[in-house]
């Protein structure tokens, strides 16, 4: 009987001393090792996310490089306005251009128009998106005009980037 208590007392020692600081570390590992695993699955999406980005960037730099060195956001979306006939719908126009940041600067038009019909609008929106002189719709509100009926009132900031001459 006292053989067996040694035994039993010297196995709850080996399991408490060496099984289960074993069993715990091995978990501890296998699951550093899963996140790990996790992180550079994360990482390889990210890299991915990156080049197509960087991609992005040098592909619009070009176009913007090649673009009319005399290109100006106010006469093309003029010009685009005058296209369709608009000049009497447009309530304000208002340009802004913000300082030069790593070569490259950002000139928006804040358009207003008002009493246009809705294919009017999506033609001349569709007229605006250039690719390759780089200009985008931001951002757009319209809402039902207030003064006739069927017709829409259209918010609009026109972006498009400018780069510095020697950049």
């Amino acid at each position: 009987m006292l053989a067996v208590g040694v035994v039993l007392v010297i196995g709850v020692l080996l399991h408490q001393l060496v099984v289960d600081p074993f069993l715990t570390r091995k978990h501890r590992v296998e699951r550093s090792l899963q996140i790990k695993a996790a992180n550079v699955v994360e990482m390889k999406l990210l890299q991915e996310q990156y080049q197509k980005i960087s991609a992005n960037h040098r592909d619009i730099m070009i176009r913007l490089q090649s673009r009319n060195p005399e290109f100006s956001l106010f006469t093309f979306v003029e010009r685009q306005i005058d296209t369709f006939r608009m000049k009497a719908r447009v309530a304000s126009i208002n340009p802004s251009v913000s300082e030069f940041q790593e070569g490259v600067r950002q000139s928006i038009i804040d358009l207003k128009i008002e009493g246009i019909v809705l294919a009017q609008l999506v033609d001349f929106l569709a007229s605006i998106e250039s690719f390759n002189e780089v200009v985008y719709v931001e951002r757009i509100v319209v809402q039902s005009s207030s003064a006739e009926d069927g017709l829409l009132d259209a918010m609009l900031s026109i972006v498009t980037f400018e780069v510095e001459s020697g950049a």
